[in-house]
């Protein structure tokens, strides 16, 4: 199993890919804006955190808090 710092950094960075993408998108108009998007990234962001107790997920949600701060 890979080290758990390998794994926060990789999905990290998938995160920032997919930040990029959601930014492309809202540009053409496709996606909500505001607080309904960040309503909904928070909701992911708390499902991620409270999945199953690993400490790598705080991580991971912290990312994509870091997206809609």
């Amino acid at each position: 199993m890979p080290d758990k710092d390998t794994v926060v950094e990789r999905l990290s960075l998938e995160v920032l890919a997919l930040r990029n993408i959601v930014q492309m998108l809202i540009a053409y108009g496709n996606v909500p804006t505001g607080g309904k998007l960040n309503k909904y990234l928070e909701k992911i962001a708390d499902e991620v955190e409270h999945r199953d107790g690993r400490e790598a997920n705080k991580a991971i949600a912290d990312v994509i808090r870091g997206y809609i701060r």
